[in-house]
């Protein structure tokens, strides 16, 4: 039997971004320009995501042009985001990382597009383990599915 997870919904850069996260995730402190979430005393484990906000006249022809370059693409069920998914390992201090992307953009009539860009972090060790699988999987759905506003509503 699947355990059910409670979810959050957060607010971000003025309420131009919204998405889930689980409900025990906390903020953490990080750049200015970017938000931080991760499990309470996790040593591994950790959501950063960013906004970047492009004005143009032809927003709904652009948005797709976006991630023209690769093939892991696609567009979210709800909210017909694009989304470009992908994952790589580095080394960060001496230690090996493995980290998640995903890349999630639409139009915010009436000229712009928002491209909110999350990573989550993992020690490289625990890239295997079930429970990390799992939150990368919930965590992929979820921010697929981020809503988009112009923060005035």
């Amino acid at each position: 039997m699947d355990k059910q997870i409670r979810l959050d919904e957060v607010g971000i850069f003025g309420g131009k971004v919204r998405f889930l996260i689980p409900h025990e995730w906390v903020e953490g402190e990080d750049e200015s320009n970017t938000y931080l979430y991760h499990a309470p005393e996790t040593d591994s484990g950790w959501l950063r995501v960013s906004l970047i906000t492009t004005k143009t006249n032809e927003p709904d022809k652009q948005v797709r042009c976006l991630f023209s370059d690769s093939d892991t693409i696609f567009t979210s069920e709800k909210q017909g985001n694009v989304v470009k998914q992908s994952e790589k390992s580095s080394v960060q201090e001496g230690t090996q990382i493995y980290i998640y992307n995903w890349q999630v953009a639409n139009v915010v009539l009436p000229s712009c597009i928002f491209q909110a860009v999350f990573s989550y972090t993992i020690l490289a060790e625990r890239r295997e383990e079930k429970q990390t699988q799992e939150t990368v999987a919930l965590l992929g759905k979820l921010v697929s599915e981020a809503i988009f506003s112009n923060g005035l509503q």
